[in-house]
């Protein structure tokens, strides 16, 4: 593709991500079958984990996908409404439990 056709189109592009809805808003986003505040990896029906070490955890029996964060551990910014995430104290220990 020629820069002649691409640079329009990129500009289009970039003005069409700053559209408002007619009442101003901007638009709502999202992905399918996620609603924002929505406990959709069921993170709310296992705080009983909280306080736990992650060790003695079957972290299979919890979720189709569960990420264990621990302290400094890089993670991605992608969301993943149905990933239940256990954020870990340096001990190992379960202190955070939420979706994304």
């Amino acid at each position: 593709m020629s820069k002649r056709i691409l640079m329009p189109v990129l500009a289009a592009l970039a003005v069409s991500a700053c559209a408002v809805t007619p009442d101003g808003a901007p638009p709502v986003t999202s992905l399918p079958g996620y609603e924002p505040g929505a406990d959709s990896c069921g993170a709310q029906a296992r705080e009983y984990l909280l306080g736990q070490p992650v060790s003695e955890v079957d972290l299979e029996s919890l979720a189709r996908t569960v990420r264990p964060i621990s302290p400094g551990q890089p993670v991605t910014m992608d969301h993943r409404p149905d990933r239940l995430n256990l954020d870990l104290d340096g001990d190992g220990v379960i202190v955070r439990i939420w979706c994304g």
